[in-house]
């Protein structure tokens, strides 16, 4: 967890340039209205991430079976607030829940090449 952690304070220029292409390709599509949904994904996506490794540190330590069981209720929150939080933005609109499901897929794949990224700094 915390080696995810600093990972994360390491690359927050990665995710800044995200944050900012995925901005400026609302404000240039005119839906200068939807750039919240960006920081919401983001957000939404490194909560999700730092569930994951949470639950993936107390299995680990854990017996089987309790580790069987901390993974699936870890998958049924993770599942549940991904969840809550697109149907509040579907409510809202569709090209809010839109945008903010995109910047959280974006954030997601941008964790996950970061940290693919880290690990190959770190064996070399």
């Amino acid at each position: 967890m915390r080696q995810a952690l600093n990972t994360f304070k390491e690359s927050w220029k990665i995710f800044l340039a995200v944050a900012a292409v995925l901005s400026l390709q609302l404000i240039s599509a005119g839906q200068l209205k939807l750039c919240g949904a960006v920081p919401t994904g983001a957000m939404l996506s490194f909560f999700y991430f730092l569930s994951t490794a949470g639950r993936l540190e107390a299995a680990a330590s854990s017996p089987a079976p309790q580790a069987k069981k901390i993974m699936l209720v870890g998958l049924l929150l993770r599942l549940g607030m991904v969840f809550v939080i697109l149907a509040v933005a579907v409510h809202i609109s569709t090209e809010l829940f839109l945008a903010t499901a995109i910047s959280f897929g974006v954030f997601y794949l941008t964790v996950l090449f970061v940290l693919a990224r880290s690990e190959v700094k770190r064996k070399f």
